[in-house]
C-alpha cells in the first residue's frame, strides 16, 4: 500500500496548480498569405495545342526555359513578356494560337531594344532563336497579324536550329490560313475576321508606306469567280523595284499573282496556297508590265495594288546585282535603312552547288550589332546563314527556310567571326551583304 499513497501524494500539488491556474490563450492559426497572381491558364484547346509543340521540340533536344504566357491579342495589336537570362546561352522562342489565328510575328529584343531575333513570315506558329554572352533581360513580343484569340509564348533551353514542322504538328489546314477564320458558303453575312479586301491593302500599302514605299498607280478592285484570271497593266520606269499585293475576300481561298516584262518574260510570281500574294520584281524596261490575278480557289472580292521601293543603298542600284536578286534585296534594304542600319558588307554574288558552304570572314566591333542577309535564286529559292566564332559557336543562325534569310548579331567584345552561306537544294546564284549600326535602338 505504500507505493500506490506515495503516488497519490505526488499527483496532489499537481492537481492544485491546475485548479488554480489560468486556462491557455486559444491558438490563432493565421490565414495563408494570397499567392501571387499567376498569368491566365490556357483554355483547355490551347493547353493541348502547347503540350504538343512542346513535346516536338522536346525531342529536337529542347527544355522548357519557363513557364509558358498565355495573353490575348486582337487582330493587329501587339503583347509581349520579359525574362531574365543569367547566365550566357542560347534560347529559342515559339508562339501559339487558337486554330483560328491565321498568322503571328514573333521579336527578341534585348534591354535595349535591339533585336535579337525575329520571324515575320506568313505563318501562325513562328520561331526565332536569340544568343547571350551575359546576363541580361530578354523581351519577346507576339503580333497578331491577321486573326486574334489567345496566343502562349513558349521559351527553351538548348533550342534547335531548325524548328520542327509545327503546322504537321498543330495539324493546321495547309491554306487559307492566311485570311483567318472562314464562315460556311452562303449568305450569312460577312465574316468579322476577314477585312474586306479594298481596306486590307490600304493598311498593306500604309505599312509599305512607312519603309519609303510610293504608292504606283491607284488600287484596283474586282470580283472573280473561281478558274478565272485577269491581267491589268502598269506602266513602270526601267531600273526601279516594285513590289505588287493583291488579297482576297472572305470567300476567296487561293489566288496567284504573276508579273510580266512588256516582252513576256515572267519577272515573278507567288502561286502560294494563300489569299494574299505578293511579288517583289524590277522592271528591266520601261512600259507597260502585265500583272496577272489566277483565283484557284473559293471566289469573291479582290484587291490589286503596286508600291515603288524607295531607292536603295548605291552598293544595291542597278547593275549591282541581276534583277531576279536584286529585287528582294531592295526589299531587305527599305527595311533596313528605315530601322538605321548602313551597308557595311557590300553585295557578293555567287554561284552555289546543292549543299556547298560559301564562308566570309567578317570583324564585329564590340557595342555595335550586325545585321546579314541573303537571297537565292535557285528554285525552290532556299538559303541558310549563319554566322559562328572562330571557336566553331553559333552566334547567329537562318536555316531552313526559303529566301530572303536574314541575322542578327551584337557582340559585347570585338570579335573575329565567320559568315556561312549555302542554299541546300538547287543550285544557281546567290547574293550575300551586310549592315552595321552604331546606334542601336
Amino acid at each position: 500500500m505504500r507505493e500506490p499513497l506515495r503516488a497519490v501524494l505526488l499527483a496532489l500539488p499537481l492537481v492544485a496548480a491546475c485548479a488554480t491556474s489560468r486556462p491557455p490563450p486559444p491558438v490563432t492559426v493565421a490565414a495563408p498569405a494570397p499567392a501571387p497572381v499567376a498569368g491566365p491558364a490556357p483554355v483547355p484547346e490551347l493547353a493541348d495545342r502547347v503540350a504538343r509543340v512542346r513535346g516536338a521540340f522536346r525531342a529536337r533536344g529542347a527544355q522548357p526555359f519557363e513557364e509558358s504566357a498565355v495573353m490575348f491579342l486582337r487582330q493587329g495589336g501587339a503583347r509581349g513578356v520579359s525574362l531574365r537570362v543569367e547566365r550566357p546561352q542560347c534560347l529559342g522562342f515559339t508562339a501559339v494560337g487558337m486554330p483560328e489565328m491565321g498568322n503571328l510575328d514573333l521579336r527578341v529584343l534585348n534591354g535595349e531594344g535591339v533585336e535579337l531575333g525575329h520571324d515575320v513570315r506568313d505563318d501562325a506558329h513562328p520561331f526565332a532563336r536569340a544568343c547571350v554572352t551575359a546576363p541580361a533581360t530578354l523581351f519577346v513580343m507576339a503580333t497578331a497579324v491577321v486573326g486574334a484569340g489567345e496566343v502562349a509564348v513558349l521559351a527553351m533551353a538548348n533550342p534547335p536550329a531548325l524548328p520542327p514542322p509545327l503546322g504537321d504538328v498543330l495539324r493546321d489546314r495547309p491554306h487559307g490560313v492566311s485570311n483567318g477564320v472562314r464562315t460556311p458558303r452562303g449568305a450569312l453575312g460577312r465574316d468579322p475576321a476577314v477585312r474586306p479586301p479594298a481596306q486590307a491593302i490600304e493598311t498593306a500599302l500604309a505599312s509599305l508606306g512607312a519603309r519609303g514605299y510610293r504608292r504606283e498607280g491607284s488600287v484596283v478592285n474586282g470580283n472573280m469567280p473561281r478558274g478565272r484570271s485577269e491581267q491589268h497593266p502598269w506602266d513602270l520606269v526601267a531600273g526601279r523595284c516594285y513590289t505588287a499585293i493583291a488579297f482576297g475576300g472572305e470567300r476567296v481561298e487561293d489566288i496567284d499573282l504573276v508579273v510580266r516584262a512588256p516582252s513576256g518574260e515572267v519577272l515573278g510570281q507567288d502561286v502560294g496556297l494563300d489569299a494574299r500574294p505578293e511579288v517583289t520584281f524590277c522592271a528591266g524596261g520601261g512600259g507597260p508590265h502585265a500583272i496577272e490575278l489566277r483565283l484557284f480557289s473559293g471566289s469573291g472580292e479582290w484587291s490589286l495594288a503596286v508600291a515603288e521601293a524607295p531607292t536603295p543603298d548605291p552598293m544595291l542600284g542597278p547593275g549591282a546585282l541581276p534583277d531576279r536578286l536584286r529585287a528582294a534585296a531592295v526589299a531587305i534594304d527599305a527595311s533596313a535603312r528605315a530601322d538605321g542600319w548602313a551597308v557595311a558588307l557590300p553585295p557578293m554574288l555567287g554561284t552555289s552547288w546543292i549543299g556547298a558552304e560559301h564562308r566570309v570572314p567578317v570583324e564585329l566591333r564590340g557595342g555595335e550589332c550586325y545585321r546579314y542577309a541573303a537571297v537565292a535564286s535557285s528554285p525552290p529559292g532556299v538559303v541558310d546563314l549563319w554566322l559562328t566564332r572562330p571557336d566553331g559557336a553559333l552566334l547567329s543562325a537562318y536555316t531552313g527556310a526559303r529566301s530572303p534569310a536574314e541575322i542578327w548579331a551584337c557582340p559585347a567584345r570585338s570579335t573575329r567571326a565567320y559568315l556561312h552561306a549555302r542554299t541546300p537544294s538547287g543550285r544557281g546564284e546567290f547574293a550575300l551583304w551586310g549592315y552595321r549600326q552604331e546606334a542601336p535602338r
